[in-house]
């Protein structure tokens, strides 16, 4: 009788029926021992899990409309403004530059990393034209903001009352 709980007991644990259990019990649990080994061997290694490796840094952007502009915002610690460059291409904006460490320090002698150093970017398509002639940024308190005037649509259907 207690066997044949413990069986039920495991059927439920495992999600296999007791006859799966008591014709391939052993069976089953190495393929569910190989099933782990190979998803153990895909996953990226532990200090991978909280920081993937990437080659290039992405930006946070806050953006906004207030006052017939278009506001964006980003926290860039860390950044001149000599190391940033800011692109408008017709809706689209780009903003590149680089995070340079003030110190080298050997891998070795880290206890936890997240902070990111070296070359990022960002590129966001715009919701509206803007006015290219007329945009701002300005870098404060690590704060970098960008002003982008949005542009007035000209009508581009015209009425026509035919002379007498």
């Amino acid at each position: 009788m207690a066997e044949k709980i413990k069986k039920t007991i495991w059927a439920k644990l495992t999600k296999f029926s007791d006859k799966d259990l008591d014709l391939e019990g052993k069976e089953i649990e190495w393929i569910k021992k190989e099933e782990k080994k190979k998803k153990a061997e895909e996953l990226p290694k532990k200090e991978d899990w909280w920081l993937p490796q990437i080659a290039e840094g992405k930006l946070s952007l806050d953006i906004y409309q207030k006052n017939g502009k278009i506001i964006v915002k980003s926290p860039i610690a860390g950044v001149k403004s000599e190391d940033l460059e800011i692109i408008i291409d017709k809706d689209i904006l780009t903003i590149k530059g680089e995070r340079k460490k003030d110190e080298e320090v050997d891998e070795k002698n880290y206890f936890h990393r997240e902070c990111f150093w070296g070359k990022f970017s960002r590129t966001v398509i715009l919701p509206t034209k803007v006015e290219i002639e007329n945009v701002k940024a300005s870098l404060k308190n690590g704060i970098l903001t960008i002003i982008l005037p949005i542009k007035k649509e000209e009508e581009e259907i015209k009425k026509i009352k035919p002379k007498k």
